[in-house]
């Protein structure tokens, strides 16, 4: 006879709930009344401090000034005789704080900054020394042809050796020079991100590129000594919930009622610096984040989904921000990103992302999301309806209104020039864009442009 493994995993989980409830028995009609105060774990002051082996300059520690983990106002009562079994568990938990967590690093290693920046100028690289190889092998088409090396580009395009329209020598922020038997020189133009960019060098004889100036200052950086620090003012979790169980043999309900819940980290902050250079420290910051869950109901039975039946829901961050290198911030590719951002310092700030969702019962619900930072602010506002019963629940927008507002020039330009390249219009209430969203989540209809 097979093995019904469902079955099996279904009464396993069941009286393993029924043994921390209470004892099984066979008498009639038991019950059982407890309630406890408070329990939980505490410490203070902790400190611990690591050096790892054969890294005589690494070190690692960590601080707690306090941690607390608790249940309070615990009160569980219970009913059963031999065919039905009811429990109801109500209580106050687990709440949890955090104060002053501090983790600091000292590490010897590679500098991430210089080797980003080599990173992108190998990418920048990449087109012209791509070009350079294809007239190289035109010169030795030509050469095979005519014996002789030719003495410009443009002789080897005029004699069909070359095609500057095609893909890589189509980039027209570089130029092309011959200077055989010597050399290839590739020099920047004035629409390259970076005109003031060294030229480059591929030595004809050798059949190499010659190291830039640049590059050769960066890879001679040395190992740096990292300083990383984390640290958290305070984390809290606070929950009050209760829990009704109804086991028989042919039922296996529950419903869950959570009062209040709320997890909170306050002023969360990161930092890296190579070497005391603090010009090129990275950091970030975070004030505040928030995750809370109110008056949240729902229910079902072990072996299914639950269903929810209503609940309000908030998820908010403020004033996050991130410092940008100083060397990363002097690339090209970033500093065009930033300037189209309006921003003129290496700080990215986002001060508020909020979401909040009331969800009105198990069919339909409102949801309000804010997104603002100094170059651009983003809002939504609509109803919605739920499809509750699979794994993932199924989310159908309905007159949600999208409003974008461009705070930044840069960001003003680019969305200009994206509506002239697509012949598409977005609608807007002065300097606003107003966008309307109907239909599933995941591939709804927009209306507004």
């Amino acid at each position: 006879m097979a093995l019904n493994r469902p079955n099996l995993l279904y009464n396993i989980l069941k009286y393993t709930i029924l043994s921390l409830v209470l004892p099984l028995s066979a008498q009639s009609d038991e019950s059982l009344n407890a309630n406890i105060f408070e329990t939980g774990l505490y410490s203070k002051n902790l400190y611990f401090e690591w050096k790892p082996l054969d890294k005589e300059l690494d070190l690692y520690s960590a601080k707690i000034a306090e941690i607390n983990f608790r249940f309070s106002d615990i009160d569980l009562q219970y009913k059963g005789n031999t065919n039905e079994r009811t429990a109801n568990i109500q209580f106050i938990g687990p709440n949890f704080s955090l104060k002053q967590l501090g983790l600091k690093f000292n590490i010897h290693s590679e500098n991430w900054v210089t080797k980003e920046k080599i990173e992108r100028l190998e990418k920048r690289e990449a087109i012209p020394k791509a070009s350079i190889e294809s007239i190289a092998n035109s010169v030795d088409l030509y050469m095979v042809d005519h014996n002789t090396l030719p003495r410009t580009v443009n002789e080897l395009v005029v004699k069909q050796y070359l095609d500057m329209d095609t893909p890589p020598l189509n980039d027209y922020s570089w130029k092309y020079d011959l200077k055989l038997p010597e050399q290839i020189i590739a020099k920047p133009t004035q629409i390259n991100v970076q005109p003031s960019t060294h030229a480059l060098y591929y030595d004809w004889q050798s059949r190499t590129f010659q190291l830039s100036p640049e590059k050769d200052s960066l890879i001679n950086v040395p190992i740096v000594d990292w300083e990383y620090i984390f640290e958290i003012q305070d984390i809290s979790q606070v929950f009050s919930s209760s829990i009704d169980i109804d086991l028989s043999k042919d039922n296996s309900e529950f419903d869950l009622k959570m009062k209040r819940g709320q997890f909170k980290i306050s002023n969360t902050s990161f930092s890296s610096t190579p070497g005391k250079q603090y010009e090129d420290q990275s950091s970030v910051s975070l004030p505040e984040l928030l995750l809370e869950a109110n008056d949240l109901v729902l229910n079902g039975t072990i072996s299914d989904t639950p269903v929810i039946h209503r609940g309000k829901g908030k998820f908010r961050i403020r004033n996050f921000e991130i410092k940008i290198p100083k060397g990363i911030k002097e690339e090209p590719e970033i500093e065009s990103m930033l300037k189209t951002l309006g921003i003129w310092n290496n700080s990215l700030m986002i001060r508020l992302i909020e979401f909040d969702i009331n969800l009105i019962n198990e069919f339909t619900g409102d949801l309000l999301f804010r997104f603002q930072t100094p170059f651009m602010k983003i809002s939504v506002d609509g109803d919605f309806s739920l499809r509750q019963g699979n794994s993932i629940p199924g989310v159908v927008l309905h007159n949600a209104e999208v409003r974008i507002h461009p705070i930044s020039l840069g960001i003003r330009k680019w969305l200009r020039e994206w509506e002239q390249k697509n012949g598409r219009m977005f609608t807007r209430q002065g300097a606003t864009i107003v966008l309307k969203i109907n239909g599933p989540i995941d591939d709804p209809v927009i209306q507004g442009y």
